[in-house]
């Protein structure tokens, strides 16, 4: 209500500061309490940072078009490999993993899990390594933490490592069972977050905070941005390039966002009433 009140445009900064750097603030102390590496993080003054998108669906469709574009531009612009790139995932991955396949036109190929229903390494290693001989290039893996199914964790050091000798973009999508990995028990589970190129989850699922809020992060928005960005001569500003535009990193599966909601009011009306107590201390509220 008091989003629709306020009634912000939040697509560029220069539309509205405020909405800008409260997304940015927001991201930051959710980061924090996940103890996300600090490259992911607007604040250690690097190229990572952070965006709401609506949904995972959308996490995952952006970071999937984003490892598309980074293997063209790495090859001189040659669109012609474009039939040739191949996305990897759990056949326990959610049902947005092959959709995004479906509209980004990259062929996914789905790794069996073990009897845990976990991705491992050594599946993974010999699925890509396949597709390399037979003149493939592999360029995506989307590893998840919580599975819709059963709440199964991929192995994300072991896949985290495969990834880092390849040269594939690494994406983990934690919409179902993110949120617990603020509490100090079950934050193990993300170790491996190290090697991610992005990374999302729901806090619209266990935080408390109003549909549709999916956070998601990047190691190098750089080339988020190279992937999407759209300059017109009306959308142009001066402090366009030291602070993130919101047009840019934010991408629905229907279309880009000119006109944007304040998501970010929701966590911060519910982290500044609870959050210093309950998720912790240490952030500087």
């Amino acid at each position: 209500m008091l989003s629709d009140a306020i009634g912000g445009v939040g697509f560029t900064w220069a539309s509205n500061p405020a909405c800008t750097e409260l997304e940015m603030m927001m991201l930051d102390w959710v980061g924090r309490m996940l103890k996300l590496p600090n490259e992911f993080l607007f604040s250690a003054g690097g190229k990572g940072g952070g965006v709401i998108q609506g949904t995972a669906s959308e996490a995952t469709l952006v970071a999937l078009l984003t490892a598309r574009n980074r293997t063209v531009t790495n090859n001189n612009e040659n669109k012609d490999l474009l039939h040739k790139m191949v996305a990897y995932c759990s056949d326990q991955a959610h049902s947005s993993v092959e959709r995004a396949g479906l509209l980004a036109m990259v062929k996914l190929r789905s790794i069996p899990s073990d009897d845990e229903r976990q991705m491992r390494g050594d599946a993974l290693e010999k699925a890509i390594k396949e597709d390399k001989a037979n003149g493939m290039i592999p360029i995506f893996v989307c590893a998840t933490l919580g599975t819709t199914s059963t709440c199964a964790f991929d192995q994300l050091e072991e896949i985290g490592q495969v990834c880092q000798r390849h040269n594939v973009w690494l994406h983990i999508d934690a919409a179902y069972a993110g949120s617990a990995f603020i509490c100090p028990e079950f934050r193990p589970l993300l170790n491996g977050v190290e090697f991610a190129d992005s990374f999302n989850f729901n806090p619209h699922k266990w935080m408390l905070v109003n549909f549709d809020c999916s956070l998601m992060w990047i190691r190098d928005s750089s080339q988020f941005v190279e992937a999407f960005n759209v300059d017109p001569l009306y959308l142009k500003h001066n402090h366009q390039h030291s602070i993130p535009d919101y047009r840019v990193n934010c991408y629905s599966l229907c279309f880009p966002y000119l006109l944007r909601c304040i998501y970010q009011i929701n966590i911060h009306i519910y982290y500044v009433s609870t959050g210093k107590y309950l998720w912790g201390g240490d952030l500087d509220l």
